[in-house]
C-alpha cells in the first residue's frame, strides 16, 4: 500500500504538466491518433469501454466521444481530477466515470467491458501482469477487446541517440527492469515485450494482431527537438505510417500495440 501511495502522489504531480510535454506535442498527437485508428473498428456507441491508467483522459474523452460509456481508472487522484475536469468541460460528464486502480493489485475493474485501452505505458508500472490479466478475465466480455500500448525491453532509438553520447538510458531497457524519476519520486518500472504479454495474458485472451509505436518517431523526451524540424518530423510521420504492420520490428520501438480479443 506503502508504494500505491507513493506512485500515486509522484503522479500527481506531474498530472498538471503531463498533456504540455506529451498528449498536445504534435508527435505525441499523432501517436496517439495513429493508436485510435486500430482501437476504432471495435468501439461502438453504448458499449461499456475501460480507460485503464487513464492518465489526464484523452483516450477516454476519445471512447466517450465515440459513444462509449467510459470508466477512466488511474492510481492518481491528480490524474483522475484533471480527466473528470476535461470530461465535464467538453460535456462528457455523463458518460466519463473515474475510478482508483492499483494496476499492482487491481482487484475489481467493474464491467463487463466490451473495450478496454491501456495507451502509452501505464503497464510498464504493474511488476507482474498475472493480477491484472486475473481481473481482466472477470472484468471484459466474452468477445471483447483488450488494446494494450506498453513500452518496450529494446527501444532501437533510445540505443542509437544515446549509446555514442555513453547515457545510461540507451541500455536502460535491456534488462526489463528499471526505475523513473516521476514527480522526484523513483518508481520501478517493468518492460514487456510483445511476446511476453501474449504469454501473460494466454489462454484467457487471444492476440489479434501487433503493431510498433514509435519505431521511427522517437521517444517523448526529443519531442522538442524534433519539432524545431518540421520537415524531418513531417518525413518521420510518413515512415511511421508505413512501418504501422511492421508486426516483426514491434519490438524495437518505443511502444508496442498488442490488440487482444476475450476468449
Amino acid at each position: 500500500m506503502a508504494d500505491a501511495l507513493a506512485q500515486a502522489a509522484a503522479f500527481d504531480r506531474f498530472a498538471d504538466d503531463y498533456d504540455t510535454g506529451f498528449a498536445h506535442s504534435i508527435p505525441g498527437r499523432w501517436l496517439r491518433h495513429a493508436v485510435w485508428r486500430r482501437v476504432a473498428p471495435h468501439v461502438r456507441r453504448g458499449m461499456r469501454a475501460l480507460d485503464l491508467g487513464c492518465g489526464t483522459g484523452e483516450d477516454a474523452l476519445w471512447l466517450a466521444h465515440a459513444g462509449a460509456r467510459v470508466t477512466a481508472a488511474d492510481g492518481s487522484p491528480a490524474m483522475l481530477r484533471v480527466t473528470a475536469d476535461k470530461a465535464a468541460r467538453f460535456g462528457m460528464g455523463d458518460r466519463v466515470d473515474t475510478r482508483i486502480v492499483d494496476l499492482n493489485a487491481p482487484g475489481d475493474l467493474g464491467g463487463p467491458h466490451d473495450v478496454v485501452l491501456s495507451n502509452f505505458g501505464a503497464l510498464n508500472c504493474a511488476m507482474d501482469l498475472a493480477p491484472l490479466v486475473r481481473a481482466l478475465d472477470r472484468a471484459v466480455a466474452p468477445g471483447g477487446v483488450v488494446a494494450l500500448v506498453v513500452m518496450g525491453r529494446l527501444c532501437a532509438w533510445e540505443t542509437l541517440w544515446y549509446g555514442p553520447r555513453l547515457r545510461r538510458t540507451a541500455v536502460r531497457r535491456w534488462s526489463g527492469r528499471s526505475t523513473a524519476d516521476i514527480g522526484g519520486t523513483t518508481i520501478p518500472i517493468r518492460y514487456w515485450t510483445p511476446g511476453g504479454i501474449a504469454r501473460a495474458f494466454a489462454p484467457s485472451f487471444q492476440v489479434l494482431s501487433v503493431h510498433p509505436v514509435g519505431l521511427f518517431l522517437p521517444p517523448s523526451d526529443l519531442f522538442a527537438r524534433l519539432e524545431r524540424h518540421p520537415r524531418r518530423l513531417t518525413r518521420l510521420m510518413r515512415w511511421e505510417r508505413r512501418a504501422a504492420d511492421w508486426s516483426g520490428l514491434a519490438g524495437l520501438a518505443d511502444h508496442h500495440l498488442t490488440l487482444l480479443r476475450h476468449i
